[in-house]
């Protein structure tokens, strides 16, 4: 009903004064000509395929060794599980209160006692850091979940058919990389379906960190979406948004048809 709606809205001109809605193809070309010629908007695209291409390459291979590491039962492994889970069951603004505390005051305090004197800026407030440690904080509350679902998946595993890989002289890379990922292969594409498909709708955070106040070169265009339907000022403003969500929609579909 939502996405209906939104559709339809797409196509609409709500006039303020009266609330009358008019049918129209302007929204479509006003949205286009924003996303193509709107500065902040090519910015805001560019950081969301950048988001989506690092927590991919960075966030699902640690998540698939942290799990296999956790499914073998290894020294902490029960440690690992909490400490990797911990984000997904505390509140998010919590969880960037406390990572701001520490990226902002403890590492500036450890650098300065390890250095001597020396004293830097918080990871947040430095523009060259930034961006690196928003990206590195979705990684980590995003193993919650992926790690709970590869090694519930790892667990399933053919106990018998793994002694027998080690009988011929399997090592556990070779077991990792012959048996464990093929098994687990379901679970990793769905991963990688439903990430293509957020790409634009991915806010990575930004809203709990900095509120309706983000810095532009950190924007993606699911927050700058999310800011401007949560920040208009009236029924009027939605329509033009609308476009916009279309828009995407055409193109992330056929991608994320491409990658299934």
């Amino acid at each position: 009903g939502v996405n209906g709606n939104s559709i339809l809205m797409t196509f609409q001109k709500i006039d303020i004064m009266t609330d009358a809605t008019m049918w129209t193809f302007d929204n479509i070309v006003n949205a286009f000509n924003m996303m193509t010629g709107d500065a902040g908007l090519l910015s805001a695209a560019k950081v969301s395929v950048m988001s989506y291409l690092l927590i991919l390459c960075i966030g699902t291979p640690l998540g698939m060794l942290f799990s296999y590491y956790i499914y073998k039962k290894l020294p902490l492994s029960g440690a690992f599980r909490i400490i990797l889970f911990l984000p997904s069951i505390i509140s998010a603004i919590v969880m960037v209160t406390i990572f701001q505390f520490f990226v902002e005051r403890a590492v500036p305090e450890v650098v300065k006692v390890i250095t001597g004197g020396k004293i830097i800026e918080g990871l947040m407030e430095n523009t060259k850091t930034r961006f690196a440690t928003i990206i590195f904080y979705n990684i980590w509350v995003g193993f919650g979940t992926s790690v709970l679902m590869y090694a519930n998946g790892m667990s399933g595993i053919n106990r018998e058919m793994v002694e027998s890989a080690h009988l011929d002289g399997a090592t556990g890379l070779k077991e990792f990389w012959y048996i464990t990922i093929p098994v687990v292969y379901p679970t990793l594409s769905t991963f990688l379906i439903t990430g293509v498909a957020g790409i634009f709708t991915n806010q990575i955070n930004l809203y709990s960190f900095y509120g309706g106040s983000a810095p532009e070169k950190v924007q993606t265009y699911g927050y700058y979406l999310y800011r401007r339907t949560q920040g208009a000022a009236s029924r009027s403003e939605y329509p033009l948004l609308a476009a916009m969500g279309l828009l995407l929609t055409c193109i992330v579909v056929p991608l994320t048809f491409a990658v299934k």
